[in-house]
């Protein structure tokens, strides 16, 4: 196994314990030396989050895009076929594609469109996926998600690699398991974390619903609320804090997570759909989960390297949009020198080992390059023009970006814009940000 969380993250921690106790050796890799150690070990577990496998894809991607234009033609062809094939294996497999269960006659169609399309996606693999394969060791057996939901683009391309990853879902008051996708049930859609656990039950209910005198309802499948949890993983209560662990933990035995979600009326999965504290409250009284909204977009735009949305009691939503300036030079924006030299400023802020006061100077360099970028015309209509199409389906009219702040300085640890487990601090960056804004 390749260890690339902090130990203490309680996920790692869990799964490392496991793994040794089948007999696994584990080796301790970190964010600057994880590329060669996947070559070097080529472990068959590693546990990530979802932004590390956002960078293995993006990078995937841009050696792709650097190509000749055959290979480039090559890789649209196998990427259209590959993801035909793939849609069409799970509906013949039964899996749910959408909200809907496969007929018998929706198998047997797949089924004839798969054998048709088999020899084609061979090649594919032999000749673009098995390097996406090679690239994670060539030995991995699963590669374990979790820590926030995984975007559906990223699921697209990992299943389209026949890189298999498992997600999961849990939390440290929860020990941390609630629920995970099953082997042989892999229902690959955005936020879905599968079923619970053994012994665990998950209950979608209501926000404004009180356990006063009586347990609170479930809410009908596919109706979106707070994740409730019960089971014999969740904590006593936090240390020597009456009050918090009575707000957490109601008197019939629930767990409030915090996150929002609902049940699939379809498998019984559940989706997560996004975080009770995150929710931006439009001057509308309209209610939007940034979460979905962001994954969209990084799907659409590969300008996009980082988001976050905004917009608190105002009209409208905004975000703070950081810039991959690799993708500017290659559509156009940026001569390719000057993006190597960013590409490299930002990488150096994004390494955990980065002090403070080296990152401020690092930062400092990419934002005096940012400023030229936020005046050109041509790359703020692209951007709009991604975000529209990333938003046209699937949301409402109010949950559509209309304007942003752009930045080369990325959310990084070493700035206190990162999480050491790779999420955004939202707050930090809602208050760096709030004047420009």
């Amino acid at each position: 196994m390749l260890s690339l969380l902090p130990v203490w993250h309680i996920t790692e921690r869990t799964f490392e314990l496991w793994q040794f106790s089948r007999g696994c050796s584990v080796v301790y890799s970190s964010i600057k030396s994880f590329r060669n150690d996947l070559a070097k070990h080529q472990p068959h577990w590693m546990v990530l989050v979802p932004r590390v496998l956002e960078k293995v894809a993006l990078g995937v991607q841009a050696k792709f895009a650097s190509g000749s234009a055959a290979v480039k033609t090559l890789v649209k062809l196998f990427t259209a076929t590959g993801s035909l094939k793939t849609k069409h294996a799970k509906i013949a497999n039964g899996l749910v594609v959408g909200s809907s269960k496969p007929g018998v006659v929706d198998k047997v169609i797949s089924n004839a469109i798969v054998a048709l399309l088999s020899p084609l996606n061979a090649v594919g693999n032999k000749l673009v996926w098995s390097k996406v394969q090679a690239g994670f060791g060539g030995r991995q057996k699963y590669i374990i998600s979790g820590g926030s939901a995984l975007a559906g683009a990223l699921e697209d391309f990992y299943n389209l690699c026949g890189v298999d990853i498992s997600v999961g879902y849990g939390l440290t008051e929860c020990s941390p398991i609630i629920s995970y996708r099953r082997t042989d049930y892999n229902l690959k859609t955005a936020g879905c974390v599968g079923k619970a656990a053994v012994d665990t039950e998950v209950r979608v209910v209501d926000p404004d619903e009180k356990a006063d005198v009586s347990e609170r309802q479930a809410l009908p499948d596919g109706n979106p609320g707070v994740v409730l949890i019960r089971g014999p993983q969740v904590m006593k209560g936090y240390y020597k804090n009456p009050d918090a662990t009575n707000e957490a933990i109601d008197r019939f035995g629930w767990f409030n997570t915090g996150d929002l979600g609902k049940i699939n009326p379809a498998t019984g999965d559940l989706i997560l759909t996004g975080r009770c504290k995150d929710t931006i409250v439009l001057s509308n009284g309209e209610n939007v989960e940034p979460s979905p909204i962001e994954d969209a977009i990084l799907s659409e735009s590969p300008l996009v390297e980082q988001i976050m949305l905004t917009g608190q009691d105002g009209r409208r939503l905004t975000s703070i949009v950081v810039l991959n300036p690799t993708e500017l030079a290659s559509a156009g924006f940026l001569d390719e020198d000057i993006a190597s030299n960013l590409q490299k400023l930002s990488e150096e802020a994004n390494d955990p080992k980065c002090s403070p006061e080296e990152c401020a100077v690092l930062c400092q360099k990419l934002e005096d390059a940012s400023i030229a970028l936020r005046s050109n015309k041509n790359l703020n209509k692209q951007l709009l023009d991604d975000m529209k199409r990333a938003t046209s389906k699937g949301f409402q009219p109010w949950e559509r970006v209309s304007d942003f702040y752009l930045t080369l300085e990325p959310f990084a640890m070493a700035n206190g814009l990162l999480t050491q487990s790779f999420k955004v601090k939202r707050q930090n960056v809602a208050e760096k940000y709030e004047d420009l804004i």
